[in-house]
């Protein structure tokens, strides 16, 4: 089973540069690099982490790895967000985007039906995002494709809540055991 989440970057950072990204962004970050190492446990789960300064991260990538041509890439970080969308909507089994009103619309928002387009059929999705986001989107084809969808209203900064987290885990346990 193959699992993507995608998150923003936090604000609060260790001053380590050689950690991986997932453990170099702290604070409330730290839910997503949680939420990572337990979908790790029955899935091989890629984080991607949207920096507006480092450009999209792999969650195992080390800051201080991060090349001067991936920071150029930066630049064009929504449109590398977007691209990488696509492509793990193509392959996941679970996708979780847990992004903020503005970077869900400008990644996942401008491209949505291409994105239900490539849904693996009877996929998971988790999607954290403010309340206006959530109902913009027409979660109507997924549910034709059989992909479970689950939603996170996201209230200030955090990015997913413990009932949903759980949620997902459940239904991740479910299509596991078949």
């Amino acid at each position: 089973m193959k699992a993507h989440i995608f998150a923003e970057d936090s604000n609060t950072t260790t001053e380590v540069r050689t950690k991986p990204a997932k453990e170099y962004f702290q604070g409330l970050f730290g839910m997503v690099a949680g939420l990572t190492e337990e979908l790790s446990n029955s899935a091989d789960t890629s984080l991607h982490v949207l920096s507006e300064e480092f450009g999209v991260l792999r969650g195992d990538q080390s800051i201080a790895d991060v090349t001067e041509s991936e920071q150029d890439e930066s630049a064009d970080l929504w449109e590398n967000a977007k691209e990488q969308l696509l492509t793990a909507a193509r392959e996941a089994d679970v996708m979780v985007i847990l992004l903020s009103t503005d970077a869900f619309d400008k990644t996942a928002g401008e491209i949505w039906p291409e994105l239900v387009e490539e849904a693996k059929p009877d996929s998971i999705w988790c999607i954290g995002a403010a309340r206006s986001t959530l109902d913009a989107i027409d979660f109507e084809k997924l549910d034709k494709k059989g992909c479970s969808v689950i939603t996170y209203q996201r209230v200030g900064v955090a990015r997913i809540g413990t009932d949903t987290r759980e949620d997902l885990l459940q239904a991740i346990d479910q299509k596991v055991s078949g």
